[in-house]
C-alpha cells in the first residue's frame, strides 16, 4: 500500500535569496514496500502541500499515473518511487541500473545565502573553502553595492575557491548589464538567473543588448524549467540549471540535460531544500554534468536520512 505525508524541514539558519526568506521547508514524502522517495515544494511553484498529499493518498499503486497538470511535487514524488523501487530490486544503485556515468568524484558545491554581516560571512566562506573547492553566493539583496561586496569578500576569503553566483533573478537587465563588468576582476566562473524568468525570453533579450560582451557564463534555472525551454535560451545563455523538481522526473531531467548537450550548452545540476533523500536522488545523474550543486540537505538540522550522500574531506561527492 502506498503511503504519503508531509514532512517539515527545519533550517539551521535563515535561507535568503532573493525570492525571500525561510526558517522551514516542506517536502512530501512517498512510500512503498521498501522504496522510499521525497519531493520538496517552492513558493514560485504555489503548489499546495495539502493538496499534493490529497492526489498522492488517492493512489493504490505506483504503477498508477498522474495528469500532466497534478503538482510538480507529486509527480516527481511518484516518479522518483518508482526509480527508487526498479533500482532496488536490480539490486544497483540508480545510476548503475540506468547505465549513467558513476557520480562519486564530483566536486560538491556550498551555497551561501545572501548574508547580513559581511565579516561573518567572509569567516564562514574562509572556513567552508578549506573542504568545498566550489562556491556558491546568493545575490539580489536589492542593493547593487552589497552584492558586489558579497563577491569581493568571498573572493578574498577564497582565493582559490570556484565562485558561482546566483541571483535568482533579482536584476533588472540595466541592472545586470552594469554589474556584470564589475564583477569581473573577482573571477567568477558563472552568474546564474540575473534576470526575472517572468515576461518568457524577453528579459534576456534585453540583457543582451545591453552587454558588450559575456563576462563570466552565464546560466538559466528557473528560466530553464524544462526540455522546452533549453533550445529558446540558447542564444542567450551559456548552461543551464536542471533540477528534478522543475523537470517534474527522472527522465525529464535526463531528457533537459541531452538537449543542452545537442545545443552547446554547460549543465549545472542543482536542488532545492530537501533531506539527504531528495539530494540523493538528483545525485544519481552527477556523473552527467559539468557541475552539481547538490547541498540542500546540509541546511537541514533533522534530516532523518543523512548518510545517503556525503562529501569526503575535499569536498568530492560519495554517493553509497
Amino acid at each position: 500500500m502506498l503511503h504519503a505525508e508531509l514532512h517539515t524541514l527545519i533550517l539551521n539558519e535563515p535561507f535568503r535569496i532573493a525570492h525571500g526568506t525561510s526558517n522551514e521547508r516542506q517536502v512530501v514524502r512517498l512510500g512503498f514496500g521498501k522504496g522510499k522517495a521525497e519531493a520538496p515544494f517552492v513558493p514560485y511553484y504555489g503548489d499546495s502541500p495539502e493538496e499534493t498529499l490529497k492526489v498522492l493518498q488517492g493512489l493504490e499503486s505506483p504503477l498508477q499515473t498522474l495528469p500532466p497538470d497534478a503538482p510538480h511535487a507529486a509527480r516527481l514524488a511518484l516518479d522518483l518511487l518508482r526509480q527508487d523501487l526498479a533500482a532496488k530490486k536490480a539490486g544497483m544503485p540508480l545510476w548503475q541500473h540506468l547505465n549513467l556515468p558513476d557520480p562519486n568524484g564530483q566536486l560538491g558545491c556550498r551555497s551561501f545565502s545572501i548574508p547580513e554581516d559581511l565579516d561573518q560571512f567572509r569567516e564562514r566562506v574562509a572556513e567552508t573553502a578549506v573542504q568545498f573547492k566550489v562556491l556558491k553566493l546568493k545575490l539580489g539583496s536589492g542593493n547593487m553595492d552589497f552584492d558586489q561586496a558579497i563577491v569581493a569578500y568571498a573572493r578574498e576569503a577564497a582565493p582559490r575557491a570556484l565562485l558561482l553566483a546566483d541571483v535568482n533573478g533579482g536584476w533588472s537587465p540595466r541592472e545586470a548589464a552594469k554589474i556584470l563588468p564589475r564583477l569581473d576582476k573577482h573571477d567568477l566562473t558563472l552568474v546564474e538567473q540575473p534576470v526575472t524568468h517572468r515576461d518568457a525570453l524577453e528579459p534576456w533579450r534585453e540583457l543582451e543588448s545591453h552587454l558588450v560582451r559575456h563576462f563570466m557564463l552565464l546560466v538559466a534555472d528557473e528560466s530553464a524549467q524544462t526540455v522546452a525551454d533549453v533550445a529558446p535560451l540558447e542564444p542567450y545563455v551559456d548552461g543551464v540549471n536542471v533540477k528534478l523538481l522543475k523537470c517534474a522526473s527522472f527522465d525529464g531531467a535526463r531528457q533537459m540535460i541531452a538537449s543542452a548537450r545537442e545545443h552547446g550548452l554547460k549543465v549545472l545540476l542543482g536542488c532545492m531544500i530537501e533531506s539527504s533523500l531528495g539530494t540523493a536522488a538528483a545525485a544519481h545523474l552527477a556523473g552527467s554534468v559539468d557541475l552539481i550543486d547538490l547541498d540542500g540537505h546540509l541546511y537541514v538540522t533533522n534530516d532523518d536520512f543523512a548518510g545517503l550522500i556525503k562529501y569526503d574531506a575535499a569536498g568530492t561527492l560519495r554517493l553509497r
